[in-house]
């Protein structure tokens, strides 16, 4: 599973992380269903496999399956601008 990950700081952050395992996939749901978004974020930066830094001119087009900031999650297959 795909996940982009959204800092919101100035300049914004954005990381794609790749989810390699059910049971990351389970731990990553689990705390988003729970609101424990930021939670979900480190795990999923430290314990998924870093794809790259996405840069603002790149989201158009691009493919996730889940956009995760600070404070939302959105289930998404692409993003928009």
């Amino acid at each position: 599973m795909k996940v982009l990950i959204v800092i919101a700081k100035k300049p914004k952050h954005r990381f794609l992380v790749t989810l390699h395992s059910d049971w990351l996939v389970r731990e990553v749901k689990d705390l988003i269903k729970n609101n424990r978004h930021s939670q979900a974020m480190v795990s999923a930066l430290f314990k998924g496999r870093f794809e790259r830094e996405v840069k603002g001119n790149e989201l158009p087009g691009l493919e996730a399956d889940l956009i995760l900031s600070e404070k939302t999650a959105s289930w998404d297959h692409t993003t928009k601008a």
